[in-house]
């Protein structure tokens, strides 16, 4: 088992014995040299616009590919009902040189005149065949009908395809299906194509049928989405600016304390004035910070969740599922606010607890059936070991709850195949003291690392901790709350055999 006496000093500061002389002072220029509030406030507004932005962008992407996949999907359908009333023999026979006009013809061509007209946003209907290795036109729905405005000629029988059309080609040699990509972008309206082979009587493939609609619709979505996006794209721009000048305030305050803090080194006199000083401005200013931050953070997290339902009622859950990213983001932060808030006051001693009795079995077994769900999708068995004997403890539930979903939550994070297991055993080694292990079969930490996990905003593998999430303050938050509440944290941990993290608390006498 490995002593936090040496951690505990890490997050403490010590101070000289009375009869002894004050430190020498450092150098004046010391402080100056960490502190940078405006490099600081300019890399957070710039990183929560760069994230915010990816996710405005990444968000934009899908909605935009729902709506294009939806209109794909309705033309190629179109495609398919016109190319199955298409007369394969009879197209052969009326699609020669000089036949525009004929009988056979017109006949061959009366479908595809029929769907014309019926279909909204259709502008023209054709077909397409491969002769001598070019592709040439068969029928034309332009020569008996053409959409209001349009001046474009008919194409006659066997005229050679002079344009670019890789997709009819495509078409043509697969006899598959095939629907544009994106849509095609001319000076009067977008359109997309679809093609669709149609076969004769005996099943031998004849042609593609070419079915080009005009997009007005998806236009006026798209530009919806555009104007939205550009909107979300201002209110980051507000929102990083703020963020930023938080940062800058933060660490401008800051500055102000290292620098009274230096001054007190060298008056002791003014360092206790600027020390009680210090402490009641950051005080006050957590106080208005923990409203004007999660206030706001709530607010989208709720909004957020009533879009995330509003689109999947409408069924559009591919935007739902985007929606419910920015949901995690946002509850993710909330988190990430609270530990620094819950540090900043226990760092100044403004931490109050309420000491209560605690049924610690009864804890541990609600928040293992709240885990279990996050166990179960990776695999993990979370397992919960309670001696009989175990009675209630003295502590503060909130707080003590928080330590406990801190352990369990880092174990199940970190550990990627095995087990996690939560023991409550009365102390062997303090009577009246009740023991809780947290034990897992991650990858463990190495010996010249240990000393590491205890300290604020410290991390052991920061690879590991940027793809799952935290700040480094979990561990350092849990041991001050389980010293406040008179017990000690401890942990032992091998490389390859996993970790164990293990603190008491004095129990409820009986």
């Amino acid at each position: 088992m490995v002593s936090v006496e040496p951690l505990v000093s890490a997050l403490k500061v010590p101070r000289a014995p009375a009869s002894e002389p004050p430190p020498a002072p450092p150098s004046p220029d010391g402080w100056k040299s960490r502190v940078y509030p405006r490099r600081e406030a300019l890399g957070a507004a710039a990183a929560i616009f760069a994230v915010s932005a990816l996710g405005v962008f990444v968000t934009y992407h899908f909605a935009r590919q729902a709506q294009l996949e939806a209109v794909q999907n309705e033309l190629a359908q179109l495609a398919r009902v016109v190319a199955a009333s298409i007369d394969g023999d009879l197209h052969k026979t009326a699609t020669g040189h000089g036949m525009e006009g004929s009988p056979e013809y017109v006949k061959a061509l009366q479908p595809i005149v029929t769907f014309h007209r019926a279909t909204e946003d259709v502008i023209y209907v054709y077909t397409y065949m491969l002769r001598d290795g070019a592709v040439r036109f068969g029928l034309d729905s332009a020569f008996l009908y053409k959409v209001p405005g349009d001046t474009e000629d008919y194409d006659p029988p066997m005229k050679v395809y002079d344009g670019n059309d890789p997709d009819g080609r495509r078409a043509l040699e697969t006899h598959a299906l095939t629907v544009n990509d994106e849509p095609t972008v001319e000076s009067v309206r977008s359109y997309l194509s679809a093609y669709a082979p149609f076969f004769d009587s005996r099943g031998e493939f004849v042609g593609v049928v070419g079915v080009d609609m005009w997009v007005r619709h998806l236009d006026e979505r798209l530009a919806r989405l555009r104007r939205i996006a550009t909107a979300a794209g201002l209110g980051l721009v507000l929102l990083s600016a703020g963020a930023g000048l938080i940062v800058f305030r933060l660490r401008t305050t800051a500055a102000r304390a290292a620098a009274r803090d230096h001054q007190a080194v060298i008056d002791l006199a003014a360092a206790k004035d600027a020390a009680e000083q210090s402490s009641r401005a950051k005080s006050a200013f957590l106080a208005m910070m923990s409203h004007e931050l999660r206030t706001p953070l709530n607010a989208i997290v709720g909004y957020s969740e009533l879009i995330q339902d509003e689109m999947n009622d409408r069924g559009e859950t591919a935007l739902a599922k985007d929606v419910g990213r920015v949901v995690h983001a946002s509850r993710h932060l909330t988190s990430i606010i609270g530990d620094i808030l819950d540090y900043s006051k226990i760092d100044v001693g403004r931490l109050e607890l309420v000491s209560s009795t605690v049924d610690m079995a009864a804890m541990v077994r609600e928040l293992a059936e709240l885990m279990k769900t996050s166990a179960s999708d990776k695999g993990l068995v979370l397992a919960v070991d309670v001696h009989p004997s175990v009675t209630a403890v003295h502590a503060d539930p909130v707080r003590i709850r928080q330590v406990l979903l801190n352990l369990i939550g880092n174990a199940l994070k970190f550990t990627d195949q095995g087990h996690v297991t939560v023991r409550l055993r009365p102390s062997p080694n303090l009577p009246g003291h009740v023991v809780c292990t947290v034990h897992d079969t991650g990858a463990g930490v190495p010996a010249d690392k240990q000393s590491k996990l205890f300290q604020p905003f410290s991390q052991v593998d920061s690879s590991l901790t940027r793809a799952a999430g935290g700040t480094g303050l979990g561990l350092a938050i849990s041991l001050r709350l389980v010293e406040a509440m008179g017990g000690t944290l401890t942990m032992r941990s091998r490389v390859d055999c996993g970790s164990t993290f293990r603190f008491s608390l004095p129990a409820k006498a009986a």
